[in-house]
């Protein structure tokens, strides 16, 4: 460390800066609560819609939901992993989060990404007749990126010695 008479009380400053980052991830935590209504919502609206449903729209409601529980998995990913690592150490104690791996959590979040643009995906397939070529073309390509994408960050942990 640098013997500058700032580099200490500089130092300090940089460190207590992770501070910014909690009513962020408080946001966060509201962001889950609003899915959570969401969700129900659409639950709700589901099961008393449900006896007038061909076969199709019963899928799609369903994956209508499994659309919103995984958005919500990737929030509280974010929140949990980010409070683990720049909030948690600020308050001195130790969390059940404090030993989340970066990598793994990498490999989850993209995970969840490519399940969530693969539902958009099933949806169109559902309505083929009704999307345009060009849309189901940019959709598909978008979930063959992020599944490199994560093949790639996966095999980089990997090499990297992270598993």
């Amino acid at each position: 460390m640098s013997d500058s008479p700032l580099a200490r009380p500089l130092g300090r400053v940089v460190y207590a800066a992770r501070w910014v980052m909690a009513p962020m991830y408080v946001g966060l935590a509201i962001a889950l609560v609003f899915l959570v209504v969401k969700f129900l919502q659409k639950l709700i609206a589901f099961g008393t819609g449900l006896a007038a449903m061909d076969g199709d729209a019963a899928v799609l409601g369903v994956l209508r939901l499994v659309d919103i529980t995984l958005v919500g998995n990737l929030v509280l990913i974010v929140l949990l992993a980010g409070w683990a690592s720049v909030i948690g150490p600020l308050t001195g104690g130790r969390t059940e989060f404090a030993e989340l791996d970066f990598g793994a959590v990498k490999l989850r979040l993209v995970a969840s990404i490519a399940a969530i643009a693969a539902i958009q995906v099933l949806e169109s397939f559902i309505h083929i007749a009704e999307v345009p070529l060009g849309r189901l073309l940019w959709e598909l390509a978008v979930l063959l990126g992020i599944a490199l994408a994560g093949v790639l960050l996966a095999l980089m942990d990997r090499l990297s010695g992270g598993h």
